[in-house]
């Protein structure tokens, strides 16, 4: 449920004590120089929950903000925290570095770790919360990636910024329909690819098998409308023999061909119940997601939800 705080709520003799409280409550504990009273007019807080991914958007003034050890005792949410910096310009320091940040830019700092944000001017930010567990990755590794600005403008790092931005803007709708869990999934994975994409840096690897199979998925769902995905299309593309791509699934408990299917069905049901889509033909939503021939998708569809296709959107747009 989103939640709004605004300093214009409390009495201007005690905005900085409403103004701590609610940033320590909602994102992590902190000490706060507003750098005077009157930067604490109108500054404000949307606070929005997408199960593990929390967004917070935040307007105000000449602030500084600074995390010690203290602080981090009172309370850490163990979280990689990607700010974006909408207007406005700020300084992150984090892990012996400086960020620069201007708008447009992005940068990734840790909750566990000490910090300083200066504001320097009237800002608009966002930041996500995204829980380090998420990502599989170590505080070593992450500290190599923190205060490092990126310009979030073109490229990989253009794509993350309004996939967030988009995030941000509708978390009210988001948080409604049930999108929450993927979502946060999704902004595991981007973060990793802006990552390898902005940082040049590939994250250390510990569980070779598990990066084999990460990249394995990852070609399938890009893939899934291609007929002719299998096993060997997917073995190549991951630079393995079909042989050790088998290897690597049976620890799944799922074949290749048995995930290829499971993801195709589950796009064909994200279709089927998205109201938006409802004009679709089955047989055109089918296609989409590589189901070419009508008969075998509507048998595997019964038998893997009990119903016909027709059945399952009747019953998924009655619902939504």
């Amino acid at each position: 449920m989103s939640r709004t705080f605004d300093t214009r709520q409390a009495a201007a003799a005690e905005r900085l004590d409403y103004w701590t409280q609610t940033v320590c409550d909602q994102i992590v504990p902190v000490q706060i120089d507003p750098r005077g009273a009157e930067q604490l007019a109108g500054t404000a807080m949307r606070s929005t929950g997408l199960g593990a991914l929390q967004v917070r958007q935040v307007v105000g003034g000449q602030h500084v903000y600074v995390r010690g050890d203290r602080e981090i005792r009172a309370g850490d949410p163990v979280t990689l925290q990607v700010g974006m910096q909408l207007t406005g310009s700020s300084l992150l320091i984090q892990d012996g570095r400086e960020a620069v940040m201007g708008a447009g830019d992005i940068v990734l700092y840790d909750s566990s770790r000490p910090f300083s944000l200066i504001m320097d001017a009237r800002f608009h930010w966002q930041v996500f919360l995204l829980p380090k567990e998420k990502l599989r990755r170590s505080d070593r590794e992450i500290s190599a990636l923190t205060a490092v600005p990126i310009h979030g403008g073109t490229g990989v790092a253009g794509v993350v910024a309004r996939f967030l931005r988009d995030v941000a803007e509708r978390s009210d709708e988001l948080e409604a329909d049930g999108s929450a869990a993927a979502l946060c999934e999704n902004a595991a994975d981007l973060v990793g690819t802006l990552v390898r994409s902005e940082l040049g840096q590939q994250w250390a690897v510990r569980d070779p098998q598990r990066v084999l199979l990460d990249a394995a998925l990852e070609f399938m769902e890009a893939h899934l409308r291609d007929p002719s995905l299998g096993p060997e299309r997917v073995a190549h593309a991951v630079n393995v023999s079909v042989r050790r791509l088998h290897q690597i699934f049976a620890a799944t408990g799922r074949t290749v061909g048995e995930h290829i299917r499971d993801l195709r069905l589950a796009g064909v049901r994200r279709d089927l119940a998205d109201p938006r889509m409802s004009g679709l033909s089955i047989a055109r939503v089918a296609a989409a997601h590589g189901w070419h021939n009508a008969s075998a998708f509507s048998r595997q569809f019964r038998l893997t939800e009990g119903c016909t296709p027709t059945e399952f959107r009747a019953r998924a747009l009655r619902r939504s």
